[in-house]
């Protein structure tokens, strides 16, 4: 084997190494499975190199070879995106959702400041779903041309607050307390967050069902092709927002 030969069979198999170890990095926010095929990448263009150095013997064919095998990493880190993209998208589908069922949480006073809501679940494999429901007005309200929400603040699956496993095709039971997004639950109890303060409220009472669209699975996805799933009971979000704003709670302290 020729110097010029060697050189390029270690060149590209740094390379090839390089490519390998980018795409463990970027597994951090891709698909799952990139660090494992980075090993097998690597060991497979690292024997495909020094195959081609002896068989081929000229540096230029060998580096033709080397930047084949370097051109690998994106159609894989692509394939493989769309298979788990796939894949993901046949479990929403297979996520179902049923018995939904809704009802407002009330202050201290009386007053509207959230809607509670219930539903079952039924996976289909074992493992981690959010699952989390979101609730918005079908409207824009009229001073501001926003439609106002209700989001996720505390929920249980099965009774149990902390984080459990689904089972497959096994029904679980969903409760999630859904408020104005500048109610939080801190450690030392509730506060309102400043960054997050409403827009111009309307001061009229207006009680009309909401909009409701759980993630990770197709209920309410309009998008998607679901059809629009609304709230059996009518509520206002901007009475919502003025009931949480007058129980004169604290602002949440920035650390």
């Amino acid at each position: 084997m020729r110097t010029a030969t060697k050189i390029f069979v270690v060149l590209f198999i740094m390379l090839e190494a390089v490519a390998a170890l980018g795409m463990v990095v970027i597994s951090v926010h891709g698909p799952a499975g990139l660090p494992i095929a980075a090993a097998v990448y690597f060991v497979a263009a690292a024997s495909i190199t020094s195959w081609a150095a002896r068989r081929l013997g000229s540096p230029w064919h060998l580096g033709g070879v080397g930047l084949a095998l370097l051109a690998l990493t994106p159609a894989i880190v692509s394939v493989l995106s769309e298979a788990e993209s796939r894949a993901y998208k046949r479990d929403v589908a297979a996520t179902l959702i049923g018995n939904v069922r809704d009802e407002p949480i009330l202050s201290d006073s009386g007053r509207p400041i959230g809607v509670r809501l219930s539903y079952t679940v039924t996976a289909p494999k074992r493992g981690y779903y959010g699952v989390l429901p979101s609730l918005d007005e079908r409207e824009p309200s009229p001073k501001s041309d926003r439609r106002l929400g209700l989001s996720a603040a505390r929920w249980t699956n099965d009774g149990s607050s902390v984080p459990i496993r689904f089972e497959a095709r096994a029904t679980h039971e969903m409760m999630v307390e859904l408020y104005p997004p500048i109610l939080f639950f801190g450690q030392k109890g509730r506060c309102v967050t400043a960054s997050l303060l409403p827009p111009p409220l309307a001061t009229a009472v207006n009680l009309a069902p909401l909009r409701v669209s759980i993630s990770g699975t197709q209920y309410g996805n309009t998008y998607e092709g679901d059809t629009e799933r609304l709230t059996r009971g009518s509520y206002d979000v901007a009475e919502m927002y003025r009931g949480v704003l007058d129980e004169g709670l604290p602002h949440c302290s920035t650390p």
